[in-house]
Order: C-alpha cells, then sequence, then structure tokens
C-alpha cells in the first residue's frame, strides 16, 4: 500500500504538464492543419465542438493523460499507479477551472469518469515497464 511519503510532488507536476501541454499542442497543431487546409477560423471551431470533434479531443486529451501517468509513475520509481492517478487529479482540477461552457454533458461526464482509469493506466505500465534493479 502506497504511503504518502511515496508521492514525488515533482513527478506529479511534470506529468501534469506533460498532459496539459501535450493536449493543448495536439488540439493546436490539428486545428492548424485544418487552417491550412482552407477552413476558416469559425468552420474550424465548429468542426471541433462537433461530435467528431469531441470525440477527436477526448482520445486525444486521454493518451495524453496516459503519457502524462506513465511519465510520473516513471520518474517517481514507485508507487506508479498512484503517481499516474495524482497527475490525473491536477488535469480534472484544471478542466474545473478552465472548463468551457457548452460542452456537451456526455462529453463532461465521460471526460471526469475517464480521466483517473487513464491516469492509472499510465502509472500501471511505467510499473510493468520498469526495467529491474540488479542491486
Amino acid at each position: 500500500m502506497p504511503k504518502l511519503s511515496d508521492i514525488k510532488i515533482k513527478a506529479v507536476i511534470v506529468g501534469a504538464i506533460v498532459d496539459t501541454a501535450g493536449t493543448l499542442l495536439v488540439m493546436t497543431l490539428l486545428a492548424a492543419a485544418l487552417v491550412s487546409a482552407g477552413l476558416s477560423e469559425d468552420e474550424v471551431m465548429n468542426r471541433m465542438k462537433s461530435t467528431n470533434g469531441l470525440l477527436l479531443g477526448f482520445i486525444v486529451g486521454m493518451g495524453c493523460t496516459v503519457g502524462g501517468g506513465y511519465l510520473a509513475g516513471r520518474m517517481a520509481g514507485r508507487a506508479e499507479v498512484l503517481h499516474g492517478a495524482l497527475v490525473a487529479v491536477v488535469g480534472m482540477i484544471l478542466s474545473i477551472i478552465f472548463h468551457e461552457s457548452g460542452d456537451p454533458l456526455w462529453f463532461d461526464i465521460a471526460g471526469f469518469a475517464a480521466i483517473i482509469p487513464a491516469g492509472m493506466a499510465g502509472g500501471y505500465l511505467s510499473l510493468k515497464l520498469r526495467v529491474p534493479s540488479h542491486d
């Protein structure tokens, strides 16, 4: 059972930055690609707010949460799943603070339901892929 003393704050912060920045970067690049393909900014926003656009954002966001959870677990080297979950908690708090009104309820429910398991999955991956020490 992980203890409070097992938590490495730096690992959680770095994981949360990777999660948040990664999500913003990928979504910005996707929007820029649509603009460069000739769509207006309004058309891009409409596509991003469509069901398909929201699903894409959900997949990207959860993928980045897995990545952030993995990195946090890897950096911590112990209590990996807990570190992944904490990355997701930070992401959840940021989602509440910067929540955009107008998103459908299903999107918010799906995001909040999936974010903690996604972070934990990343932490679990770092645990399973850990190279054993030869001490």
